[in-house]
This record gives structure tokens, sequence and C-alpha cells, in this order.
């Protein structure tokens, strides 16, 4: 497997060359292997463009934290960050 930098390389240039498909493909991997990786959640929030992307990126980051458990009180504090950045782009829209 790839190192996680050179995915997230990959999916940012996937994101630039507006193939949407691939570049979600690539975090979800990222973010399987690193559900605390703020670069990626990062990518993701960019590439939503909608307020129903944006609702259905809840629900992934929602199952994507209650799916694994690591350092619990560290992970709930990135996801509060998390979703706090996707309401922030909501409320830009």
């Amino acid at each position: 497997m790839a190192k996680l930098w050179e995915m997230l390389d990959q999916a940012y240039y996937f994101i630039g060359k507006n193939r949407r498909t691939e570049a979600q493909r690539i975090l979800d991997q990222v973010l399987s292997a690193d559900p605390q990786n703020m670069d990626a959640w990062d990518a993701y929030i960019h590439i939503c463009n909608t307020q129903r992307d944006l609702e259905g990126l809840r629900s992934h980051i929602i199952n994507v934290w209650d799916s694994g458990e690591r350092d619990r009180d560290y992970l709930l504090a990135t996801q509060r960050f998390v979703l706090q950045r996707l309401e922030e782009k909501i409320n830009s829209l």
C-alpha cells in the first residue's frame, strides 16, 4: 500500500482535475487507515459543493468515527473539529 501522504497527493491531483469519484475512493482508503487524518477530511470537505453533498459527508464522518475506537477522547475532539469545519462550509453556501 502506498504511503498516506502519497495517496493524499493523488487525491488532490484528482480534485484538481475535477475527478471527484477517484478522489473520494482514495480519501476513503486514507481515512480507513487513519480516521484522524485532518488533511484527508479537509480534502473531503473541499470536494463537496452542495448542501446535499455536505449532509452526506456529515453522515459519513459519523459512520467512520463510530466504526473504530482508538484514543476515544482525542477521536471525539477531532470529530468535533471536522464537523465544525463542515458546518462552516454549509453556512457559506
